[in-house]
């Protein structure tokens, strides 16, 4: 005897709820963000490129986690991907861009700078490479990159679509095929990523994150806790640490 539809309707309604909460939990899009960039970049030749994915690295007692390194003949691609949705304004050299939804407006870090961190961290690493890092950062569909200011021909900020086009727009070769995937093995040997050092490594940014919002609701500069004061610029206002130039921490 079959179940009457009416009966089955509650049931799927609360599973359909459920699912949905899930997809659009922040945890869920990035995976889904990392997944279909991984998808991507298998467009590249395997026999031109090493795609390493997910990599932490320690330096001096602090760890970095990498979304995407690719090493090719052209040189070493360091990928930061963006799951964000709305427009999307910055520059290179700006210390947080914004991200605008409606007439709703928020700021988060420049993703460039964080990427020279993540390059630091392979250098440190592969002391013995002398070839040229690419910086890109890689927004979902879901953004529109309304006004992006780049100048440096080395950094690119693009939608992930995009990527095997830019990776393969570099033609300069620097590098054997041999060495490619010596460079691969050394990221992967200096590899640190396990469940034990990823929680602690998210952990710590959340803590410095605490620390940090916590300074700035006493009007406290996050870098060297002197006072924060209002300025004036051709922009329009600013704060910025009261003991500038010494100290250039700007919101």
């Amino acid at each position: 005897m079959g179940v009457p539809i009416a009966m089955l309707f509650p049931i799927l309604l609360i599973l359909l709820i459920i699912v949905s909460a899930v997809l659009k939990s922040p945890k869920v899009k990035g995976f889904l963000g990392e997944l279909s960039v991984r998808i991507i970049l298998k467009k590249l030749k395997k026999e031109e490129f090493e795609v390493l994915h997910n990599i932490m690295l320690e330096k001096d007692g602090n760890t970095t986690q990498i979304d995407h390194v690719i090493i090719g003949r052209t040189g070493i691609f360091v990928v930061e991907t963006k799951n964000y949705k709305g427009w999307i304004f910055g520059s290179e050299h700006s210390k947080f861009w914004t991200q605008t939804i409606f007439k709703s407006k928020y700021r988060f870090q420049n993703p460039i700078h964080q990427n020279y961190g993540h390059i630091k961290f392979l250098e440190h690493h592969l002391q013995d490479y002398f070839g040229p890092f690419f910086s890109i950062v890689a927004f979902s569909k879901r953004g529109t990159l309304k006004k992006i200011d780049i100048i440096s021909e080395d950094i690119h900020v693009v939608h992930s679509q995009q990527l095997p086009r830019i990776i393969n727009s570099k033609t300069v070769v620097g590098m054997s095929t041999d060495s490619v995937h010596r460079v691969a093995e050394m990221i992967r040997k200096a590899n640190c990523m396990n469940k034990d050092i990823a929680k602690k490594h998210v952990q710590t940014i959340k803590q410095e994150r605490k620390i940090r919002d916590a300074k700035l609701e006493r009007n406290m500069c996050p870098k060297c806790n002197n006072e924060l004061i209002e300025k004036s610029g051709k922009t329009g206002k600013f704060t910025s640490c009261s003991q500038y130039p010494k100290c250039r921490y700007t919101i």
